[in-house]
């Protein structure tokens, strides 16, 4: 029998195991098998002849290794290339390659998988919603909806069929109305059950504004109208100043000609948190808001002057009430009246650091809802709020005594609640310092499960409601960003494997149309900021939505609606179409600036001014909109593509230089000019006031206002903007069936560059290639 020509260098040991008894014999296995260097060695000090081929050519003959110009023949190699793949595999199992370094080498971050991002429309929506038998059918009607418009959404009519698909998104019809009927009776159940209930005590404003809200004791000056003509404005704490939805200033209230483009209100704090209420019905709307005073993170150059943890076990939650107004057309547009401050709940638990309203919405009949709040002590506690106490004009004030739920962290050392997330009415999932997450039910209190997650204090976690309620997405402060299904939370698991630093809350939204997460994303320049889409489906990869100047502060996804808004350090705020982003590769999507805040700190009077003093002063805030959409578009691929004309350049020149050799030296000015003009820096760093920054953002959760959304500034304004466009009925009939459209049996459909399957597969040939995940 003949070996193999591979096996003919090889040597094995030459102890054998054949008389041993069958203890000994496993123990020699064994033993052979720890050292993996003497089982299986490839001598190198000795070359046997190799055996006949099958031409029955002498392997002693020398014409088998005759040399061709120093280099041994094409065949020869083609034969020995076995054997040099054995020698590489060999070398291998007797060490461990280094990791890699070089950020070049990134095949330890790839992904490998159905999805790419040159992936047809249709078999896109096959991969991200293939669990539901009617998919294409609902996504077409999203395309049809929002394609079109590519920055901001549209003002949808009352009792529309649009307004219905735009509420229900992926759930049935019935889905709004059965989980009202769960939490009405849930409620019931609730009370019944209930051994010690929410207490509190009304008190006067007068007490509220002087232990619990944040105080302003000046008014502020404020820079409104167009960047050409801008006016100064004064403003106090619980005032407003309604616009236009030009942005500019109404100032005779009695021109009803001008329609209400929404109000600029001060609350005379930091706004950390926001969210509108979910409420059923054309009613008027809630925005709670968990605020803080301005000494709690203002500049102290002697640190015994910093607030001490005695001085900040007062907090408060404002919930503010705006009305709304029908117009001709159906739509509901914000009111010329000015906001009122309709209930402030009062607690002496500590600074409310985060809120969040309960999703399921009530009709306004059921004058309740629920909110939850975590405190500076450490304890998440739910709050039930009687929407209609503040039906007057003037708002109540409640201290509460007694929470109607009380969510503790473990008695562990140095384990808090960070952060957590409504799964539905009665499951909230939450994230603690040392990385593990906790499933808690409130009626019963007690929690379900705990699991750990990650290595480091999770910064934010998000729930998928309505369609995935316990899947779950975790952003740790450093480490990998995280999905995890709590209902096989052990089983079902992923992450993708870009390793983030993440020191900012506020920054990872859910979005159920599209059934993914955005969140911020590790970019090389600190100038700006990069946020990426990942669907829960194909989690580990990303897909760049958008990069904005500065660093992202917050976030807000549409709860009707797939439209994104970004908030920087740089006081900006940003929207753009993520559908129409993730709809095509090829096809060019833009983004808009809505506004840009600015702050200026008043001056010091003089070199003996002191904190309070300072304090006592808020300066002068400008605000400036109106700008042009901007082409979305990756910052890398823009310096990558000015590298390489600069290069082409340099080569041109060169040439030229070449060719007028005759005329001396050249002088190499312009190739200094171009190397001063190109760098891989998109720009100048700018510092910015820390209050010029954009603290929190919100879209109004219930679709008959959809398109109503507020910006919280650091300097204690808040802007409520009407951001829809309203469309025209027969001018939108015909650009929806244009490219955004698609229906189940067209091979071409929602292709926006009107390719069709065989040009496609043909254009993308390389198909196989791998994604980096950080792209």
């Amino acid at each position: 029998m003949r070996l193999r020509k591979s096996n003919q260098r090889k040597r094995f040991n030459t102890s054998t195991v054949l008389d041993l008894s069958d203890g000994e014999q496993s123990t020699t296995v064994n033993q052979s098998r720890q050292s993996s260097d003497e089982e299986f060695v490839v001598d190198t000090r000795r070359q046997q002849p190799l055996d006949e081929d099958e031409h029955g050519a002498d392997p002693q003959d020398s014409s088998d290794f005759e040399v061709n110009n120093g280099k041994k023949s094409e065949s020869r190699r083609r034969k020995n290339r076995r054997s040099w793949a054995v020698s590489n595999a060999t070398k291998s199992f007797s060490k461990v390659e280094p990791y890699p370094t070089d950020p070049s080498q990134k095949w330890t971050r790839t992904y490998v998988g159905p999805v790419k991002r040159w992936t047809r429309l249709l078999h896109l929506v096959d991969y991200w919603f293939g669990e539901m038998d009617n998919r294409r059918e609902i996504f077409n009607g999203f395309m049809n909806l929002w394609f079109n418009f590519q920055l901001v959404p549209p003002k949808l009519t009352l009792g529309s069929e649009q307004l219905e698909m735009a509420r229900n998104g992926w759930m049935p019809d019935n889905f709004a109305q059965d989980m009202e009927d769960k939490f009405r009776s849930w409620y019931l159940r609730y009370l019944s059950m209930a051994n010690t209930p929410q207490t509190s005590t009304l008190i006067d404003e007068t007490k509220a504004l002087r232990w619990f809200l944040p105080q302003a004791k000046s008014d502020m000056g404020v820079l409104l109208g167009h960047v050409s003509d801008q006016k100064e404005y004064r403003i106090k704490q619980g005032e407003s100043i309604p616009f236009s939805d030009y942005g500019i200033p109404i100032e005779v209230e009695g021109d009803d000609e001008v329609r209400s483009g929404g109000w600029l209100l001060d609350v005379g704090g930091i706004v950390l948190s926001m969210g509108w209420a979910p409420i059923k019905g054309e009613v008027d709307q809630f925005l709670a808001m968990a605020t803080i005073p301005y000494s709690d993170q203002a500049y102290y150059k002697n640190l015994d002057d910093m607030p001490k943890g005695s001085d900040m076990k007062e907090g408060t939650i404002q919930i503010w009430r705006f009305k709304a107004e029908k117009d001709n057309k159906g739509v509901l547009r914000p009111a010329r009246s000015s906001p009122k401050l309709a209930q402030a709940l009062c607690f002496h638990w500590g600074r409310a650091l985060r809120m969040q309203w309960c999703p399921v919405p009530l009709s306004i009949e059921d004058n309740i809802a629920l909110v939850a709040a975590l405190c500076g002590d450490g304890t998440l506690r739910v709050i039930k709020v009687n929407l209609g106490a503040g039906k007057d004009s003037e708002g109540t004030f409640e201290e509460l005594q007694d929470p109607m739920v009380t969510i503790r962290p473990p008695k562990e050392h140095t384990v808090e609640i960070n952060c957590f997330t409504w799964c539905n009415m009665n499951r909230i999932a939450v994230a603690l310092s040392d990385g593990s997450v906790v499933l808690w039910s409130l009626s019963p209190c007690l929690p379900l499960m705990r699991h750990p997650v990650h290595g480091s204090p999770i910064m934010d976690i998000v729930s998928g409601y309505p369609s995935n309620s316990f899947i779950v997405a975790t952003m740790p402060m450093g480490g990998m960003f995280t999905l995890t299904d709590l209902n096989r939370p052990t089983a079902e698991k992923t992450y993708h494997g870009n390793p983030v630093v993440s020191l900012q809350p506020n920054t990872l939204v859910w979005n159920d149309h599209l059934r993914g997460f955005a969140s911020i994303w590790p970019t090389s320049f600190p100038g700006t900021s990069t946020i990426s889409f990942v669907h829960s489906r194909v989690f580990p990869l990303s897909r760049h939505i958008c990069t904005v100047e500065g660093q992202t502060m917050c976030l807000a996804f549409g709860k009707c609606h797939p439209y994104l808004l970004a908030g920087s350090s740089d006081g900006s705020v940003w929207a753009l179409n993520v559908l129409r982003k993730m709809s095509s590769h090829r096809d060019k999507t833009h983004k808009l600036k809505i506004f840009q805040h600015e702050y200026c700190a008043p001056r010091p009077s003089g070199a003996a001014t002191d904190n309070h003093e300072q304090s006592s002063q808020r300066g002068t805030c400008r605000i400036i909109h109106g700008f042009l959409p901007q082409v979305n578009i990756h910052p890398l691929g823009v310096r990558v593509a000015k590298e390489s004309r600069v290069k082409r350049a340099k080569k041109a020149k060169g040439k030229e230089k070449a060719n007028e050799a005759d005329d001396g030296p050249a002088s190499d000015d312009t190739e200094r000019e171009d190397d001063e003009n190109f760098t891989m820096v998109p720009g100048p760093i700018t510092i910015h006031e820390p209050l010029t920054r954009v603290t929190a953002l919100s879209w109004n959760p219930n679709a008959e206002f959809g398109w109503w959304a507020a910006a919280a500034m650091g300097s204690g304004l808040v802007r409520i903007m009407d951001l829809g466009i309203e469309d025209d009925e027969e001018k939108s009939h015909e650009q929806r069936g244009q490219p955004g459209s698609f229906g189940p049996e067209d091979g071409t459909a929602g292709d926006p560059d009107g390719l069709n399957d065989e040009d496609e597969m043909e254009e993308d040939s390389d198909a196989d290639i791998n994604m980096t995940l950080d792209d």
